[in-house]
């Protein structure tokens, strides 16, 4: 008796578990805590690219920072106010894939400098191509005949984000918008221009480079639709570049509309990526926007000269 009631009682003080074990299910896992259950979400290469941007501008440039919007999804844009009080414009700017908007090369030498020559500067955020090389089915439009247009990757997300841009410019009361690309910047520079019928602006294109699917034959295509007159700076540094510049210049002789500048330039004899070849780029594309965009008349007068600063007189 006495060993059936100590039985009882053991089985009694037994813990749920055993009782689970004999039934043949298997053992409750231990609870997880909310800490352990959490998933680190990683931040892309881009954010983390971004992010240090935006760190190391808020210390003594945090003014220039902008918010934008456009899909409901916000991005990052660099605007710089003209230096005149009677500004000429304002350069919208397309960065580099892998790159960001205040990009050592050409991008911000080039936003820093423009507004000293009354033009103000808005560079933007353009997404990344992830995985180029499963890019492999192209959407194709008709262009003419045998010609075709391919879309680029993030394509429609760039023309938002264009979009939007141009109307953060508006609202700072700038009317006149001129564009421009840095490599494959200048393949989305161009694929909007030509998409959306732009006219009486200006485009500038530097070292322009295809993204696939789009090949460098497409992309040379896309500028006999243009109805705007074009830079094209460009290194002639290796065959394909060559190449691809015979293409763009063919291309652009065939323009349906030609009372437009198409300028070609090799920029070899122009010294590249320190300070003079900064400064060189500047002029160029400076004088371009000079020549080639509505150009109101500034307020500020000319200097005189004053002959006593010269051993000879500057007119002489």
């Amino acid at each position: 008796m006495k060993k059936l009631t100590l039985t009882i009682t053991l089985a009694l003080l037994a813990p749920p578990l055993l009782w689970a074990a004999e039934e043949g299910d298997a053992p409750a896992s231990p609870p997880v805590t909310g800490e352990a259950n959490e998933q680190r979400v990683m931040p892309s290469a881009q954010q983390t690219r971004i992010n240090g941007l935006i760190e190391r501008l808020s210390t003594n440039r945090a003014h220039e920072i902008e918010t934008i919007e456009a899909n409901g999804e916000s991005f990052l844009g660099l605007f710089e106010e003209s230096a005149s009080g009677d500004p000429q414009g304002c350069l919208l700017m397309l960065h580099n894939d892998h790159g960001h908007p205040d990009w050592p090369q050409v991008i911000s030498p080039l936003r820093h400098s423009l507004p000293e020559h009354s033009w103000c500067t808005l560079s933007i955020e353009i997404p990344d191509v992830e995985d180029r090389a499963a890019l492999t089915t192209p959407e194709v439009a008709n262009i003419d005949g045998d010609n075709t247009s391919v879309a680029l990757p993030n394509e429609e997300t760039v023309f938002a984000r264009i979009n939007a841009a141009q109307q953060r410019i508006r609202e700072k009361g700038y009317n006149q918008v001129a564009y421009l690309g840095y490599r494959t910047g200048a393949a989305y520079a161009l694929r909007y221009a030509a998409e959306n019928n732009i006219s009486g602006q200006a485009l500038i294109l530097i070292e322009p480079r295809t993204i696939a699917p789009m090949t460098d034959f497409q992309f040379s295509q896309e500028i006999r639709r243009l109805r705007l007159s074009v830079l094209d700076y460009y290194f002639d540094h290796t065959y394909r570049a060559h190449q691809f510049a015979r293409m763009r210049e063919s291309a652009a002789n065939k323009r349906t509309v030609r009372n437009q500048n198409y300028v070609q330039i090799n920029a070899v004899p122009d010294a590249r990526y320190d300070a003079t070849g900064d400064k060189r780029l500047e002029q160029r594309v400076w004088g371009f926007l000079k020549q080639n965009t509505v150009q109101r008349n500034q307020r500020k007068e000319l200097p005189e000269f004053e002959k006593s600063l010269f051993f000879d007189s500057p007119l002489d």
